[in-house]
């Protein structure tokens, strides 16, 4: 779906953008303290984590292409909200209207992706969707950067009008998206199907885990490696980004290539969680070196790590998509989202602690933990096969909302 495509990537330049100025404008126009927007933040990612199953059923019942839209334009007003919040409560209020908003259009656009076209193409569509998603985030960064170098009030209320707006122009896309039929659930079964489905709850947290982690490996990892452990410069990390964003632009699609089934879409998510410990090796090796050979080995380490990172984000869709249900694939994205939330609280100080507690060790220890996890992808498929995870209940369809 060229709109779905289209709508992913100007919001993806909106949110890219910024966030890039978030903190300065919170600071600087609202007049938050650091310590004000953590707790609004943690209050709305409670909230997000919260609300992604039900709000993914909401999506399967009423159809996830006007709930998407619905949810854009709340975030269009949530966001605009800032510029009259100078307090903490009215901002962790908005915060969690934001994560809530989010959750629902995570939910219904896997939603929308996955009932907009056929099944063996649901894959390939994800990855453009990601693909879509970092070009957007990587030309809003550099959007993002120009406010800084004004630093002027005026300048990010620009920025979070800009990213206000893109809100409202992707609803108006998907308005001509094809629509997705509501779905209904096998009668006398449970609502949130996807809270009762044990395997899948256990890939959802496993894979929660380890994509957040890989993730914040160099926007977290890194930067306290280098400012702490290895000589090598600071601007690295910006190197390191765009090796990470170039990477996910170029081969997403081609990495999908292949992957048809559960079996080879957990071969994928084994074969990319090795290859990102093989990355944390590269890095751990960098400790004690010159800063041109630190330097190499970094730049070395982040090639490694998108290939790891491509293969393990195409095996996850391709177990989300084998797992779920044709009627519930809204709750089911919104499930596998919610391990992602509760990831994202994990991964930040199981990374700092490594990085700063054990040093290199830190980083053998984190490529174990990669290693580890991405040998229990296979079982847990497995198991999901075993427990019918795959098939949808033979009962008759209740139409009753």
């Amino acid at each position: 779906m060229p709109v779905l495509l289209l709508a992913t990537l100007i919001n993806a330049f909106g949110n890219g953008a910024y966030l890039t100025t978030s903190v300065l404008f919170l600071t600087t126009v609202a007049g938050l303290s650091p310590a004000m927007i953590a707790i609004g933040l943690s209050a709305g990612a409670a909230a997000g984590v919260l609300a992604m199953t039900p709000l993914g059923y909401v999506a399967d019942r009423y159809g996830p292409k006007r709930l998407s839209m619905l949810s854009m334009v709340v975030l269009a007003g949530a966001y605009t909200g800032l510029l009259a919040v100078h307090s903490v409560v009215p901002f962790a209020l908005l915060s969690c209207l934001i994560a809530v908003a989010t959750a629902m259009v995570k939910g219904a656009n896997g939603a929308l992706a996955a009932g907009g076209v056929p099944p063996g193409q649901r894959l390939a569509m994800r990855a453009r969707m990601r693909t879509m998603s970092n070009a957007g985030i990587g030309l809003g960064t550099l959007a993002g950067s120009v406010p800084l170098l004004v630093h002027h009030d005026l300048a990010y209320v620009v920025v979070l009008l800009v990213n206000a707006a893109t809100f409202l122009v992707a609803a108006v896309l998907l308005t001509r998206a094809p629509a997705v039929a509501p779905q209904v659930t096998p009668a006398g079964g449970p609502r949130l199907v996807a809270l009762r489905d044990r395997p899948f709850l256990a890939f959802a947290a496993l894979d929660g885990l380890l994509s957040s982690t890989y993730n914040d490996l160099l926007a977290i990892g890194l930067p306290l490696w280098l400012a702490t452990g290895a000589h090598a410069p600071l601007w690295l990390i910006s190197v390191a980004l765009v090796i990470n964003t170039a990477g996910c632009v170029l081969l997403q699609v081609r990495m999908t290539r292949g992957v048809h089934d559960l079996a080879a879409a957990g071969r994928s998510a084994l074969r990319g969680s090795v290859v990102i410990a093989l990355a944390c090796g590269v890095f751990a090796a960098t400790a004690g070196r010159a800063p041109w050979t630190a330097g190499a080995l970094i730049v070395v380490a982040a090639v490694v790590h998108v290939l790891g990172e491509l293969w393990l984000s195409t095996g996850s869709w391709g177990i989300l998509f084998e797992l779920a249900p044709p009627w519930a694939q809204g709750q089911y994205q919104g499930t596998y989202f919610a391990g992602r939330g509760l990831g994202d609280m994990v991964a930040p100080p199981l990374i700092t602690a490594c990085v700063l507690g054990l040093h290199a060790g830190g980083w053998l220890v984190l490529g174990l933990f990669f290693a580890t996890g991405g040998l229990l992808y296979r079982p847990l498929t497995r198991w999901a096969g075993a427990q019918g995870s795959l098939s949808v209940p033979e009962a008759p369809l209740s139409t009753s909302r």
